[in-house]
Parts: C-alpha cells; structure tokens; sequence
C-alpha cells in the first residue's frame, strides 16, 4: 500500500473523528480514558490532536463494533489482531461500511491504489449503482461537510471526486445512445454557478441505463441558455436538475417560479439538498421536487408525464 504523502496535514481534532467515524466526541472521549485505544498529542493549553492511525484505530474499532462486538471486547485485542479480524472479514464479503472505511481512508492519504481496489472489489460483489449508491454518494457528501469545517483540503475532495468522476464518464460513454421514443427527451443541467456534477452524472448514467434520450448540458448553465434550448427544441422535453446548494435558500423558490413562468409547458423535475427550503410550499404545476436521484428517474415515466 502506498506510503501517505508528506504534503497534507495528518492532525485531526475530535470533532473531525467525529464527523469521519460517526462516533460521538464524549464517546470517543470516554473510550480513550478507559481504554487508551488512541494516542492523542496534546498542544501547550491542553487541547487533543490526532492522528491518520489514531482515524485508522477508530474506523476499525467502529466497523467491529458493528459486527457485534463490544467495546471491551473490541479493545482487548492488539491492533494486529483487530486488522486481522478486519483483513477477514474483508475475504468473507462483508459490506459497505468496511468499503467506506476504506475509501475515507484512501482520501486522507491519497490513496489511489487502495481507492481503486476498494471500488473494483465493491464492484464485482454489488454492481455498479450500488458503488455509487452506497459508497460514493455518502463518501462525497461526508467530504463535503469536511471540505466547509477546514478538517481535509480542497486537494483531498478533488483526488476523491475526479476518481468518481471518471468512472460515471465511462460508465455513461459504455452505454448506448437512448432510443426510448415513448417519452420526452430528458435535459440534463445545473443551474449558474452550481458545480457539483457528480449527482447529474449518476442521473444521466441511470436514464441512459433505462434507455432515455437525454441532452446533457453540465454544469453553470445560465437561465437564458436553458430556455433557448427548450424553445428551440423540436419535440417534448422533460428538465431535470440536483440542486446541491445554489440557488441560495432564499433564491429557490424564485428560480422554480421563475422557470416556470418562462417554460409553463415543460415539465421539471429536480432533487438534492438546496431544495429543503421549498419542502412543502405549494409550487407551479410544471415543477416536481423529489427526495431522491431514484424518485425523480422514477417519475420521469412516460405515465407520469
């Protein structure tokens, strides 16, 4: 396995343990007093850092935990022990949490080796949506929440997004061109200044799969463009959007009715987390918000249109 580069930082405070781990701080406080399972440095006013095998330490213990050991139990063992018991349990084919574990670990350390193999293993036991369904999708977002809290650099969320990315991109160009002639031709876009690709393209991977004509268009696509587009468009269209976080919460509604107005007889259909604010509110009949990338390929039915 690749050594860890010297170019990123490899101190992480308890808070950071517990966004990457899921593990409470008082809980990891509580198991480093009583059972010294990590090693943290200390700075001149007392305040704890720790380190990638101090990360590694807790992912392990967590993992066997889940697979029903206790605590005591979990810490009486030697760290060879416990990579042991993680080393088979990875020849028995468990699962997701163990992979997980494995590509946070990957990012941290700029693994690509490891990432690689975690994904292809993943792969072959599970199939490709389940990859990014149960290992990208959460590993992207927990980077995210890390990327905004300083915890990991701009350069660990890039190393981990353009390894996705580049499998969505083959996994869509293995594909062939939609030929489904029931229903509209699906748009694919983000709105202006709104980057995070990667739910689009995992949409567009899934509609292609179904056999949808679709017209991709990325990502920043300005208002104007997009109704061009609709109008210029010689047959039905369905537009579909993951909105990660622009428009901003007070600009969302907005936006919907604003596209609603320019475009009333074009269906729209949009997920992801920018849309909490409009969670409820009564919203023009052209524009369908959904809570997920498989309910909106759902609806995109031709029954539902």
């Amino acid at each position: 396995m690749a050594a860890a580069p010297s170019y990123f930082s490899d101190r992480f405070s308890i808070k950071d343990l517990e966004l990457f781990s899921g593990i409470k701080a008082h809980t990891i406080r509580a198991w480093e007093r009583r059972y010294a399972l990590l090693e943290p440095a200390r700075s001149k006013t007392n305040i704890r850092s720790y380190s990638t095998e101090d990360l590694r330490t807790l992912l392990n213990v967590s993992l066997l935990m889940k697979e029903g050991m206790s605590i005591s139990q979990v810490a009486a063992l030697s760290s060879a022990k416990r990579e042991e018991k993680i080393r088979t349990m990875a020849g028995a084919g468990h699962g997701k949490d163990q992979a997980l574990n494995e590509l946070k670990m990957a990012t941290v350390t700029y693994d690509e080796e490891r990432f690689e193999a975690t994904s292809r293993n993943y792969r072959v036991d599970h199939g490709f949506e389940a990859l990014v369904e149960n290992l990208y999708l959460p590993l992207l977002t927990m980077l995210g929440l890390l990327w905004q809290s300083a915890t990991i650099s701009p350069a660990q969320e890039h190393f981990a997004s353009n390894l996705v990315r580049q499998k969505l991109i083959s996994a869509i160009d293995s594909l062939p061109l939609g030929r489904n002639h029931d229903g509209p031709t699906v748009v694919l876009y983000l709105p202006e200044n709104e980057i995070h690709e990667l739910g689009l393209l995992y949409l567009h991977y899934r509609l292609r799969r179904e056999g949808w004509r679709t017209l991709y268009l990325g990502e920043s696509v300005p208002m104007a463009d997009l109704v061009g587009v609709a109008r210029e468009w010689p047959g039905p269209l369905a537009i579909c959007a993951i909105l990660t976080v622009h428009p901003r919460p007070p600009e969302v509604l907005p936006y919907l009715e604003d596209l609603a107005q320019r475009l009333p007889d074009v269906q729209f259909h949009f997920c992801g987390p920018a849309l909490q604010p409009v969670e409820g509110r009564s919203l023009p009949e052209c524009i369908h918000v959904h809570p997920d990338i498989a309910a909106l390929v759902s609806a995109l039915h031709p029954s539902s249109q």
